[in-house]
């Protein structure tokens, strides 16, 4: 039996997290504001193949990306959910070059997290595994260094993919595990008393 009640909290708590992957369409994504500016680009229709911007469509699968509209260089990605995420990843591409970039997790305005991370036009994925955050920004770098085999300028980067988990715990879940705990706690007691 506590096997069971054992199993059933764990399945109950790995249900209270949802994972989810962000890919951008042309209206951008209801789970995250960008602010202060973004485009999304449908790559192919856009002539954008020879970029940044085509590497990550093309790791992908989708057609429109995120990314820092007129150099931006700062852009911030805001939660909408009503509780906090967790950030697993995302692929990410210089558009028209390389140059070194800076990802910062926030907690309500708080930075929790940050790391350096080196872009060129090929996509790769920026792995984070921040947990408990609204929101994470990205500054560029003020290394940029244009490729010589792109028909575009600019420090921009492409993102696209975003992965995490959403955590929204509410008050009856919290009583439910609370619940299932006590539960166990109340026939593990029983369980000593039987033996003395």
């Amino acid at each position: 039996m506590r096997t069971l009640l054992l199993a059933a909290l764990l399945l109950c708590a790995s249900q209270l997290t949802q994972a989810a992957t962000i890919y951008f369409d042309a209206d951008g994504s209801p789970q995250l504001t960008l602010t202060p500016s973004y485009y999304m680009d449908n790559v192919q229709a856009n002539g954008l193949t020879n970029s940044g911007y085509a590497s990550v469509s093309a790791a992908t699968g989708g057609p429109y990306i995120a990314y820092n509209g007129n150099e931006a260089p700062l852009v911030t990605f805001g939660w909408n959910g009503a509780d906090t995420f967790d950030l697993n990843s995302f692929v990410i591409a210089g558009a028209w070059g390389s140059q070194t970039l800076t990802i910062s997790g926030y907690t309500d305005a708080v930075l929790t997290y940050t790391a350096q991370l080196f872009v060129d036009t090929a996509a790769r994925v920026f792995q984070a595994d921040w947990f408990g955050l609204t929101s994470f920004s990205i500054a560029t770098g003020n290394d940029f260094e244009q490729s010589s085999d792109v028909t575009g300028s600019g420090q921009h980067w492409a993102l696209n993919a975003i992965t995490l988990n959403e955590v929204p715990l509410p008050a009856a879940a919290w009583m439910f595990i609370a619940g299932i705990a006590g539960v166990l706690g109340i026939r593990r007691k029983a369980a000593r008393k039987a033996i003395s």
